[in-house]
């Protein structure tokens, strides 16, 4: 996988007692400027992991993104409530 660390919009559910968001789809702005929905349709694993420092919960995830079934990870920075396409 390649690190891209894209900024994306999330749309998240919670369990009926979890604190963490649990990611269900996004966009991302791709190279050209468009913006790409992907529903997320299976996620393999989540973990808390520090970055630099950085508390952040890392979601490994599978998705067919234009035809292709793809893995990728998700990057949801505690401290600042803010998500990102963390790998490709």
């Amino acid at each position: 996988m390649k690190i891209v660390a894209k900024p994306i919009k999330t749309m998240v559910v919670f369990e009926y007692e979890g604190k963490t968001p649990i990611p269900y789809k996004f966009k991302f702005q791709r190279d050209d400027g468009s913006e790409q929905l992907i529903k997320i349709d299976k996620r393999i694993d989540s973990y808390r992991q520090k970055i630099a420092g950085i508390e952040t919960v890392i979601y490994e995830c599978q998705s067919v993104i234009d035809g292709i079934e793809k893995r990728y990870k998700l990057k949801y920075i505690l401290s600042d409530c803010k998500w990102q396409l963390y790998a490709i």
